[in-house]
Formats: C-alpha cells, sequence, structure tokens
C-alpha cells in the first residue's frame, strides 16, 4: 500500500508572499528578432507554470464555483489528440473553455490576464504547500527510489543542489515515486484511489484522523458541496492528468455524502510533465518573462531622404468623411459634393484631398487656423476606429496632415471637455482616474491596474444581471 504517515514533528508552512513581480526577477535578453534592437526582459525566479492551471486560478477570482464549473467542463470535453496540439491551439483551447463561463466584458480581461501569466505566483505558492505535504511524511520504504542502490539519495542530493541555488524560488516538487497525484489527509498521504476508498469506508480511520487536520487557507479551492465539519482531504494534482480525474471523482462523491471536505491545490510535479498531453504541460518548462517589466531599445535611422511624393498612394487616407468639414472649397473642389456622385471611390478622393491640402500647407496656412489645432487632433484620435493607430500615424506625418487637421469641424462638445479636464489638472501634472476614482500613478504597476479593472468590471456585470429598469436604478443610486 503506497500510503505514508506523519511523523510526530509538524513543520512550518513557508509560503511564498509574492508582493509584485519586480522582486523575483532576473534580467535577461531576449531574443533579438531584429539585428537593430536590443530587447530586455526580466524573468521570473521560479520554474514555468502550466497555464491551463493558471486559467483557474484567473476565473476562480471571479467566482468560486467558476472554477469547479471549468473543471467539469474540461473534463468533459470531447477526448482530442493533444499531442498534435502547438502551444497556440493549445492556450486558444483553454481560452475558449474560460470564455464560455465567462460574460463578453470580462472574457477579454480573462485571456489577456492568461497571456500576462499574472496567477502565476499563485501555483508557487501551491508547490511549496505540496512539497511541505510530501515532506511531512517519512518514507517507509525504498518502493519509491528509482533504484535500489541509492536512487533516493541521489535525487535528495539533486534537490538540495536545487534549493541551495539562491535564484530559485518555489521549486516545484519531485513527481514521488512517479506519481502525479496524492491525497493528504492530515495524518496519511494515498497515491491510490484504491487506498482512498478503503479509507473513506472506514469509519473508525476517518475518525481518528479528526484531530490532524490540515490547515485551509482563504485562496484554496474547497468544493462547494463540502460540509464545513467534516474531514479536511487536500488533493495535490493537475487538471489534465488521468490520476486527477479519478480522484476528483471519488472525492466529489465524498463530499456529497458529507464524507470529506475536498479542497484541490492544483500542482504539476516535476517528471509528470511527459506523462500527460500537450495542452496540460504547456507553459510548464518554458522560462516565465514577467510582463509589465522590461524596455526596448530601438536604434532608428533618423536620415532625412527625398523622395518623389506626386504619386499618390491608392487607398491610404488618415481622413474620415464622416468628421471632416467637406463643404469647403479646396483648390476649386467641393468634396462633399464629388463624394456623393462617387461614393465607391471615397478612398482614392480622400487621398487626392490629403495631397491637395498638405501640398498647399505653405501659402494657405493661417496663423488662426492653428488655434483650434490641438482639439481637432484629439477629435482625430478619439473618433478613430483604431485610436492607438490613428495617434501613432498623426504624430508620425504630422507635417503631411496638419492641414487637414486644421480645416476639421470641430465638435463642441469635444472641445468643452478638453477645457473642463484643463481646470482639474494643474499645468504640468498627470492624473489617472478609473471610472472616476484617482489612481497614484507613483504606485500602480500592471498587474495591479488589471486588478482594479477587474473589480470594476465584475461589479458592472453584477448589475446588469440585476436587470434594473433606468428608473429603478436611478432611485438604488439615488437613495
Amino acid at each position: 500500500m503506497e500510503t505514508r504517515f506523519r511523523s510526530g514533528s509538524c513543520a512550518l508552512v513557508i509560503l511564498v508572499c509574492v508582493v509584485g513581480f519586480c522582486g523575483f526577477g532576473s534580467v535577461s535578453c531576449g531574443e533579438n528578432r531584429r539585428p537593430k534592437n536590443v530587447q530586455v526582459a526580466i524573468r521570473a525566479k521560479w520554474e514555468g507554470t502550466p497555464i491551463l492551471l493558471e486559467a483557474g486560478e484567473l476565473l476562480s477570482k471571479e467566482r468560486k464555483d467558476i472554477y469547479w464549473e471549468f473543471i467539469d467542463s474540461w473534463l468533459h470535453s470531447k477526448k482530442e489528440d493533444n499531442d498534435s496540439y502547438t502551444a497556440k491551439d493549445c492556450l486558444k483551447k483553454i481560452i475558449k473553455h474560460g470564455h464560455a463561463l465567462l460574460s463578453d466584458t470580462l472574457a477579454s480581461l480573462f485571456e489577456f490576464s492568461l497571456i500576462l501569466r499574472s496567477a502565476s505566483p499563485r501555483l508557487v505558492l501551491y508547490r511549496q504547500l505540496a512539497e511541505e505535504s510530501l515532506s511531512s511524511f517519512p518514507l517507509l520504504d525504498d518502493s519509491f527510489s528509482n533504484n535500489a542502490s541509492g536512487g533516493l539519495a541521489e535525487t535528495n542530493e539533486n534537490n538540495g543542489m536545487k534549493r541551495s541555488d539562491p535564484l530559485l524560488v518555489g521549486r516545484n516538487p519531485e513527481s514521488p515515486g512517479g506519481k502525479c497525484c496524492w491525497v493528504d489527509t492530515g495524518a496519511a498521504l494515498f497515491y491510490d484511489v484504491a487506498d482512498l476508498l478503503l479509507w473513506l469506508h472506514s469509519p473508525t480511520g476517518m475518525a481518528g484522523d479528526s484531530f490532524q487536520q490540515p490547515e485551509l487557507f482563504d485562496f484554496d479551492h474547497v468544493h462547494f458541496e463540502s460540509l464545513s465539519g467534516s474531514p479536511v482531504t487536500i488533493l495535490y494534482g493537475a487538471l489534465g492528468t488521468d490520476c486527477f480525474k479519478v480522484f476528483h471523482s471519488a472525492l466529489v462523491e465524498a463530499a456529497k455524502q458529507g464524507k470529506v471536505k475536498y479542497v484541490v491545490r492544483p500542482v504539476l510535479p516535476s517528471g509528470c510533465e511527459s506523462k500527460v498531453g500537450q495542452c496540460v504541460a504547456v507553459g510548464a518548462s518554458d522560462s516565465l518573462n514577467l510582463g509589465g517589466y522590461g524596455v526596448e531599445l530601438a536604434l532608428k535611422n533618423m536620415e532625412y531622404k527625398a523622395m518623389d511624393d506626386s504619386a499618390i498612394k491608392k487607398g491610404v487616407t488618415l481622413e474620415d468623411p464622416r468628421t471632416e468639414d467637406l463643404s469647403q472649397e479646396v483648390r476649386g473642389f467641393i468634396f462633399s459634393k464629388i463624394l456623393e456622385r462617387k461614393p465607391e471611390l471615397t478612398s482614392e478622393i480622400m487621398a487626392f484631398r490629403d495631397y491637395l491640402l498638405s501640398s498647399t500647407i505653405s501659402d494657405t496656412l493661417d496663423v488662426w487656423e492653428l488655434k483650434d489645432l490641438g482639439h481637432q487632433t484629439a477629435q482625430r484620435i478619439v473618433h478613430a476606429s483604431d485610436p492607438l493607430q490613428s495617434m501613432q500615424e498623426i504624430n508620425q506625418n504630422f507635417p503631411s496632415v496638419v492641414s487637414s487637421l486644421s480645416r476639421m469641424k470641430l465638435d463642441d462638445s469635444v472641445k468643452d471637455e478638453i477645457t473642463a479636464n484643463q481646470r482639474m489638472i494643474p499645468p504640468s501634472k498627470s492624473l489617472m482616474a478609473l471610472n472616476g476614482a484617482l489612481i497614484n500613478i507613483e504606485d500602480i504597476d500592471l498587474y495591479l491596474l488589471v486588478d482594479m479593472v477587474q473589480q470594476e468590471l465584475s461589479l458592472a456585470d453584477q448589475f446588469s444581471k440585476l436587470k434594473h429598469n433606468k428608473e429603478t436604478s436611478f432611485d438604488s443610486v439615488s437613495s
């Protein structure tokens, strides 16, 4: 029977407190895809974590029950050949399962957080708890050794070398005897479902373990059908492994019957990556670069070259007919009339208008036409279908578009809003607000900002589910 019993001494649980990623990173050079660029990234001090398990942690932040829905969805999904999947295919599959459990607004943030790998530190914490669980039970025989002539000693020696590495944090526990899952009851570890079922059907054994209950934390995943007074059983394993599926099924049934308080701590032990499908292990063997902390040095050639701009590029224009005042005459042309007659040539006509405006900037642009240029530029960017792309194009091609910007019809609401913001913000100061709440720019980082956005979107999603009409919502806010 592959069961180990706890020694008399109680070991101290060491938790990893991750306060910002910058304290746990080392600088490493990223791959230079372009020879003239220098990219620097910060690499985490812990080994990579499975993206599938990170997805579960992100979903549990929204609601506790979504975590269990995600497990059931993945376990009951159609069996596919995951070995033929690429990492990109696996990521799409994981995101698809997550999107099915979230609203549209939260789904986009879930995908961004998953790519950002923001849940990786939580899995490192589970790794340390798993290591503590294994180290609290002394080995009774050599069945877990790779060979009878000192395989265990060799493993311990390798583990000692890893522990002595000052740059390694949250080491992934070794697979005990080739097992990828185990259940901790507080007094014993069970590596086989048969041993667990025998313990579940033994009232005397369960009663004798009541005084050695494992400690639970606020971040633990407790099954929603578990009773608070039942014996605690903690499953250490990774979703997607065969052992996790059989252990999960047995413990869910036991929780429904009130026999146990079922808890999951997701861990994929070292050595189990080759025993699972591609989508389960993706991300576990790769080094983890911390998003939001890095720098890129781009070397740009600032030499100006003389080019023939007489040819108009077909289909390239920064003008938007919906926001331009096309009734004004430009070099004898009234473009509003031309567009009415030839709407199918809108792109070419607007490109021609851009050319006429840019070619007459020196002799037709008067001083008073520049008074609202800042407001007009902001309006062009705000009304664009892709504001960031529009801002980049205007910034890089400002001399050629300044004339067209100055002739754009200015919306009074845009001007009033900019004026109001200028009254609120002192000169040379920058403010950042999220839904009207000011944010301290000095203390904010990417991960904290994502958490704040997630809280705002969750609150908005809860309000939308109330299905109040406008009058009821107004009365609730007023009261």
